[in-house]
């Protein structure tokens, strides 16, 4: 078996994240694959604590920024997540490096050998956070910090001994399968909270504050605030990054530089900087020192990223209503007056006429395509749902590459080109980009993409304009 094979025998067992209506049930999301997988496999997640991080926004920015805390104070830690950009590896790391791909193939091995004498199949995600968790326990990190795929309580990752738990702001999204009120969402997220286990929560809409105050009581684990028993002040957000203070009696981190740009990245860091702390209360080598180095250099590509300048290559993964506000505002604040083109693809099961609503305000152009993923809308099926209102000249591409070449040409050196929509539009881009326009780090995993992006044959042409605007430019 090569790496390739590898990668198609995961990619055999059924893949839930390909599916748009699964229902979010026992007989379908059961913790019994996962657990059946493991005992086959000597129980490795027996052999490392975790810090498990589940939420709607900002769970994947705040377990970048505690795995560069732990890096920093030197703990070696694994870090498991998802979705990934370029290379399935991006989801195994230690110690920062992404898991080899002849590690990768040894554990698929491992896995093959093991997973027809199992009473339950897995599916895809059960065995690829089983691969994780073995190469940790084979790695002998001392800690791992672990983003659940989706929901919490039957999450394939449920299953890890945590030292601390972690739920991040949450916002509807997955209603389908987690519930259509906040109350159903935090029921789910809430499930990872663990009998006497401390849980830290990001500030909530009262009633889905109410369903984990509910949970961490009945499960007598400590229940730790942000903005209630910890504060935080965002202090400064420039196109560099960001800078925070956060601060509970007379304990205080002042002045906190992270690297990640964004205003909503404050939420995200301040809950970093307070479970760094409560795993310090626990005995954890972490000082303020750590902190600071770690937050100052973590990187997460495709948030608020910027590839290039003149004009402006600014991609974010922004796919639901809270995240695009979230980026709508950081442009109209980092680049007043400049004109803007949105590259927009969207996964077909979000609110793609809400998103296109907070757009269109701000849009010169829009270029509407798609990425390769199973559940991108077709760039017909956004436009059934394009606004009504007088807005900006909208142009589909098939292609990924197409629309990025317009847009890029389209734009003056002063302008701003925007991809958002879906993570995995921002990440054919990304590839896109760095072998056809410009150049990333040679260490970057955008050089190391498992499936090269697919350039699919050009048929007709595309750039054929759908709207005129009829506002007054």
């Amino acid at each position: 078996m090569d790496y390739v094979e590898s990668l198609h025998y995961v990619l055999s067992f059924t893949n839930l994240a390909h599916m748009r209506h699964v229902p979010y049930e026992k007989r379908v999301w059961l913790l019994d694959r996962i657990e059946g997988l493991l005992d086959a496999l000597g129980r490795p997640h027996d052999h490392f604590p975790a810090v498990h991080i589940a939420g709607t926004k900002g769970k994947g920015s705040t377990a970048a920024m505690i795995d560069a805390v732990l890096q920093s104070a030197g703990l070696r830690p694994g870090l498991y997540t998802s979705p990934h950009l370029h290379t399935f590896r991006e989801r195994v790391r230690v110690n920062g490096e992404l898991i080899t791909r002849d590690a990768w193939v040894a554990q698929v091995k491992r896995i093959q050998a093991v997973v027809d004498h199992l009473p339950l199949r897995p599916n895809t995600f059960d065995v690829l956070t089983a691969l994780a968790f073995r190469h940790f326990a084979d790695e002998r990190v001392p800690i791992a910090v672990v983003e659940v795929g989706l929901g919490g309580r039957l999450d394939s990752t449920n299953v890890v001994h945590p030292v601390l738990t972690l739920i991040t702001s949450l916002g509807l999204e997955h209603t389908a399968i987690l519930g259509p009120t906040l109350q159903h969402v935090a029921r789910e997220k809430g499930g990872i909270i663990k009998d006497r286990i401390p849980v830290i929560v990001a500030p909530q809409p009262p009633r889905a504050m109410e369903v984990l105050e509910t949970i961490a009581a009945e499960r007598r684990a400590p229940f730790i605030v942000l903005g209630q028993d910890w504060h935080y002040r965002l202090e400064e957000a420039t196109q560099r990054g960001i800078r925070i203070s956060v601060w509970k009696d007379d304990i205080a981190y002042t002045d906190i530089d992270v690297s990640l740009r964004g205003r909503h990245q404050a939420i995200n860091a301040a809950m970093a900087i307070i479970a760094l702390h409560t795993l310090k209360e626990q005995g954890w080598p972490i000082q303020e020192t750590h902190i600071r180095e770690g937050l100052q250099r973590v990187r997460w590509p495709a948030r608020m990223e910027i590839l290039q300048e003149h004009p402006t290559l600014l991609l974010d993964a922004a796919h639901t209503i809270e995240s695009m506000t979230q980026l709508t505002q950081s442009i109209e604040r980092w680049f007043p007056g400049r004109r803007v083109h949105v590259i927009f693809g969207v996964s077909q099961d979000k609110p793609i006429e809400a998103l296109l609503n907070l757009l269109w305000p701000l849009a010169e152009t829009v270029f509407i395509t798609r990425s390769e993923h199973p559940r991108a809308a077709s760039p017909d099926f956004i436009l059934q749902h394009m606004p009504d209102f007088p807005g900006p000249d909208v142009y589909p591409y098939a292609r990924v590459e197409d629309a990025l070449a317009a847009a890029l040409a389209y734009a003056e050196p002063d302008d701003l080109v925007c991809s958002c929509g879906s993570i995995f539009l921002s990440a054919a881009v990304r590839e896109i980009w760095a072998h056809e326009y410009g150049h990333l780090p040679a260490d970057d995993w955008v050089y190391e993409s498992d499936f090269p992006y697919i350039r699919r044959p050009a048929t007709e042409p595309s750039n054929i304009l759908l709207r005129k605007p009829s506002k007054e430019r």
